[in-house]
């Protein structure tokens, strides 16, 4: 089987990027350069009963809403704003006769949060098929300021932060009701320069690898930073606490990377805007992600969160 992450790498070396395409395949987020000022991000991410929900056990309108935010994050970690949303569904055969009443319900989460970020749905595709319920999104954006923020440019120096704790999306279903960090990326893009950003949807392990790997250099993370969620169970131990932090996913906080010099000043100013972030680690140089134990001890971190096998 292939990995999704080499799936994704062949596939960045098979279509390379023509005009007025600017980034393509591997980052959050493909952009489009519309005028020498002005440019269009566009997001996508399909969604499957059984897979990213469970449509036996949840309000159908979650799953709708989940639909949107998850590419809503992916906008809020390029510091875009939304304008425009395309949402493709799959209905499988022979769905009962509260069909209408689910594609209603469906679409009321959608509209919860077309209202809540002042957007608009503005096409799409409907299909029946014998297999699970589908949903396919397709968003676009507009930078919060002149050019989207992408995962590539972490810099050597740069110490990495997070948005939230981490850890137990999936346990008390978090990640069907969580808000895209768009206040955080608006204020980021507004008072520091951010090197590098993206959202943490595979988790910490699993995204820190690929923005490094996007921007050509190593991390440190320290192991005693890393913000561990209440919703992760206080049963287990430290080591597994830490692990479900690491590689749980679903948590669609932001990673991101700044100046060292504007680490302190970050910390302070977001505090009086009622803002938190967690410094949890340094840009080094070479290709290598170690974890930092308490006693100092540097350990290589493994590749762990959820990853598709294609």
């Amino acid at each position: 089987m292939t990995s999704e992450n080499e799936f994704v790498r062949r596939l960045a070396r098979r279509f390379p990027v023509r005009q007025p395409v600017e980034v393509g395949i591997g980052d959050d987020g493909a952009v489009l350069r519309c005028s020498t000022d002005e440019r269009t991000v566009i997001v996508t991410d399909m969604l499957l009963d059984g897979v990213h929900f469970e449509l036996r056990e949840i309000d159908v309108r979650l799953a709708g809403r989940k639909a949107i935010a998850v590419n809503l994050s992916d906008l809020a970690a390029m510091a875009c704003l939304p304008t425009a949303a395309f949402v493709s569904i799959a209905v499988p055969k022979g769905m009962s006769a509260a069909h209408d009443r689910f594609l209603d319900d469906l679409y009321s989460g959608i509209e919860e949060l077309t209202r809540e970020y002042d957007f608009c749905l503005a096409g799409g595709d409907t299909n029946t098929w014998h297999g699970p319920f589908a949903i396919n999104v397709c968003l676009t954006g507009r930078p919060m300021r002149n050019r989207p923020v992408l995962r590539s440019g972490a810099r050597v120096g740069d110490s990495l932060f997070v948005t939230g704790p981490l850890g137990g999306s999936l346990r008390l279903g978090r990640h069907l009701i969580f808000s895209p960090a768009f206040e955080a990326a608006q204020w980021l893009v507004d008072h520091a320069q951010v090197n590098a950003m993206m959202d943490i949807s595979d988790g910490l392990s699993m995204d820190l690898h690929r923005m490094m790997a996007a921007s050509h250099a190593g991390a440190i993370l320290n192991a005693h930073q890393i913000p561990i969620h209440d919703d992760v169970s206080a049963s287990l131990s430290d080591e597994q606490r830490l692990h479900c932090a690491l590689a749980d996913g679903e948590d669609f906080e932001l990673l991101l990377s700044v100046p060292a010099v504007d680490a302190v000043s970050l910390r302070s100013h977001a505090l009086q805007a009622g803002l938190m972030f967690y410094e949890i680690g340094t840009v080094v140089e070479g290709n290598a992600i170690r974890l930092c134990d308490e006693q100092g001890h540097l350990h290589p971190l493994t590749v762990s969160g959820w990853e598709h096998q294609l």
